[in-house]
């Protein structure tokens, strides 16, 4: 059906001038008028043939499909939308490409349009045929073995998901809420007995003292209901940890689960759309536990997802129900990358040495880092102006309002469960629903904290400290203009 793809120490310049340059390039907010509030929803399958590459290696069947699901928003002349899709990340090049498709398609204006990522870790592996595929797009080399490729099946199906919830668009009310789902994530880094910081540390490791930060149990979630019916035939839920699920079958991980759950109590007729939290340092497994495994497995997995709709089922009542004043906005930001010499990069195109002798996978990530550092400087970044100014790396923010307590922001990376807990704790929206891995691929967003502890969010991280506090401050005025 489809065709496969063609396929010394680091010294990190932390910018004593200026940590983050803000420039807002791109910066849009849309009133609403008092007309109707519309929603359009739709989802499409995008799962890609047995034996397509997989983020473990080589998939080996379906465990449950894949989908790209859209929600459409329109209030008078205001429109935006929200695309999530089951794979691991977005990459920049998949993103612009599917929202210029759909711009052009819908006149949703390109800017007001998120792409986001459920993370599950049992999906295709796109990264590079995404890339492969963007460079000969660009270039107008695209055979037609590319055409009846994955990356433009993955294309057309992201498209289709947001060009059919348009198409779709009706008049609906809006019911949203919080609800709580704790004993379900873990927060992953553990303070240990030699004073160091680890990420997932082994099980019942004897070093572990305690985790050192947070999690965030919160289960925000949206209802939508046409005028003319009883019937919820969308949802929007944003719950924050990592997968629940291993192996090389294909799966939608526990939001796959969550819908299963919904539609139990909801109907059949109701999609279930799932935003990932920041989750950057939060698991579904308690390392710091016994490992019988009733926190692992199958079993695990359904588990979690049914948690967060018994979470929503449990909140509805207190859920309100107000008047919607739709808006959106949009806001590009450009943060400094970390440096590298030359040298590193000569040892990490080599591929010798070993930095970390007890942790050799930490030599690797250093080493696929200063490579990726390297590909982004081509392909992504902003030279300097100035010899001894960094690289500078676009990144959007995007705010969506939904009703005077409910609004939605969507962040790139993986980022740490505190700066969105920040960012919440912040919002002048009760209800504010923050999803992260949006429009780009920038790996983890840690905090300035977490960059002083180390290991391996920290070394696997592309952006200075202090980018993540620069994004929450930045997201903040975006959500405080709405008012």
């Amino acid at each position: 059906m489809f065709a496969i793809p063609r396929i010394s120490q680091i010294i990190i310049k932390w910018c004593t001038i200026a940590l983050i340059v803000i420039v807002p390039v791109i910066t849009g907010c849309q009133d609403a008028s008092e007309e109707s509030f519309k929603i359009g929803v739709e989802m499409i399958d995008i799962t890609p043939p047995v034996g397509y590459s997989h983020y473990s290696g080589i998939s080996t069947g379906v465990k449950d499909p894949l989908h790209a699901k859209a929600l459409v928003f329109e209030q008078g002349d205001t429109r935006g939308a929200i695309l999530v899709c089951d794979i691991l990340s977005i990459p920049r090049d998949l993103s612009r490409i599917v929202r210029e498709n759909v711009s052009r398609q819908t006149g949703i204006p390109f800017q007001y349009i998120s792409i986001t990522a459920t993370h599950t870790h049992t999906g295709p592996s796109i990264r590079e045929a995404v890339k492969e595929y963007a460079k000969l797009k660009a270039s107008g080399e695209l055979t037609e073995e590319d055409n009846d490729g994955y990356i433009a099946y993955l294309i057309r199906g992201m498209t289709e998901a947001l060009v059919r919830a348009y198409e779709q668009l009706q008049e609906v009310e809006l019911k949203a809420g919080i609800g709580h789902a704790p004993g379900i994530s873990f927060n992953r880094r553990f303070l240990m007995t030699d004073g160091r910081v680890r990420f997932n540390p082994g099980r019942m490791n004897p070093g572990i003292v305690r985790a050192v930060a947070p999690i965030d149990p919160d289960v925000h979630f949206a209802l939508f209901k046409p005028i003319s019916d009883d019937n919820f035939i969308a949802s929007l839920t944003v719950f924050a940890s990592h997968y629940a699920r291993g192996g090389t079958e294909y799966s939608a991980d526990y939001p796959y689960y969550l819908q299963k759950g919904l539609r139990e109590f909801f109907g059949d007729q109701l999609k279930s759309v799932f935003g990932i939290g920041t989750c950057g340092d939060i698991n579904t497994i308690d390392v710091s536990r016994p490992g019988e495994n009733p926190r692992e497995g199958m079993e695990w997995v359904e588990t979690v997802g049914y948690t967060i709709a018994e979470a929503i089922q449990e909140a509805i009542p207190l859920g309100k129900q107000i008047k919607p004043d739709f808006r959106v906005a949009s806001r590009t930001i450009f943060l400094p990358l970390q440096d590298y010499t030359e040298e590193e990069y000569m040892w990490a195109r080599e591929g010798v040495g070993d930095l970390h002798p007890e942790r050799p996978f930490m030599t690797r990530m250093r080493m696929m880092k200063i490579l990726d550092l390297g590909q982004m400087r081509l392909r992504e970044s902003i030279p300097p102006s100035v010899s001894g100014d960094p690289w500078m790396f676009p990144v959007e923010i995007h705010a969506f309002k939904l009703d005077e307590e409910t609004a939605i922001v969507t962040i790139p990376g993986e980022v740490f469960v505190e700066l969105g807990l920040d960012l919440k704790a912040r919002s002048p929206f009760t209800n504010t629903m923050v999803i992260e891995l949006a429009n780009l691929d920038i790996r983890y967003v840690p905090t300035s904290r977490a960059f002083t502890e180390g290991d391996y969010e920290a070394l696997n991280s592309r952006l200075v400290a202090g980018s993540g506090e620069k994004i929450v401050d930045v997201a903040l005025e975006m959500l405080v203009e709405f008012r």
